[in-house]
């Protein structure tokens, strides 16, 4: 009996394992790569969406960031200005002067090319030295109103992703006219 067991057993065996034995059909084997294919798809489109979403926040951050500052520096050096005359040319630019230690000082603010230039001259100099004050500025207006508050209208970025800032400053230096008389 001892031989019919072990063959019984053999049989059994190797039964359940003739059916692992033959391996996939190519019908399964293209299912589940299909499958796979379909699964891939999606978690690339989901991690694709995630990334463009990513890096437009952190261009609309450095744009807000870019135009915060530029505003920020145009609103200083405005406060102490004397003279405010605004130039509507080719570009919108700003001209303004300051008292630097008795001696007049012209001042200016323009756009080129996507920068925000801040530029000096004294009255004895015959060209400007600059400073980048900011990057990515697209766009940038200037106006002045009767009792002298000065405008400023910044947009950074592009159109996708457009900042649009908005201050005013009244120069503190600048020659009051009387009223009413």
């Amino acid at each position: 009996m001892p031989a019919d067991d072990r063959m019984g057993r053999d049989v059994i065996f190797s039964g359940k394992h003739s059916r692992w034995a033959k391996g996939f059909t190519l019908i399964e084997l293209l299912v589940t790569l299909a499958v796979l294919g379909f699964v891939i798809t999606a978690l690339y489109t989901f991690y694709l969406a995630g990334l463009q979403g990513w890096n437009r926040s952190i261009d609309h951050m450095e744009y807000q960031q870019s135009a915060r500052i530029a505003m920020d520096k145009m609103i200083t050096e405005l406060r102490y200005a004397h003279l405010v005359e605004i130039r509507h040319d080719n570009n919108e630019i700003i001209y303004f002067k300051i008292n630097i230690a008795g001696k007049s000082t012209l001042f200016r603010f323009r756009l080129s090319s996507g920068q925000l230039l801040f530029e000096q001259r004294t009255d004895l100099d015959t060209h400007y030295a600059y400073n980048v004050v900011a990057l990515g500025i697209s766009e940038l207006t200037f106006s002045i109103d009767e009792t002298e508050t000065v405008f400023i209208i910044i947009k950074a970025g592009d159109e996708s992703n457009e900042i649009i800032l908005c201050g005013s400053i009244r120069p503190r230096n600048l020659p009051r006219t009387e009223s009413g008389s």
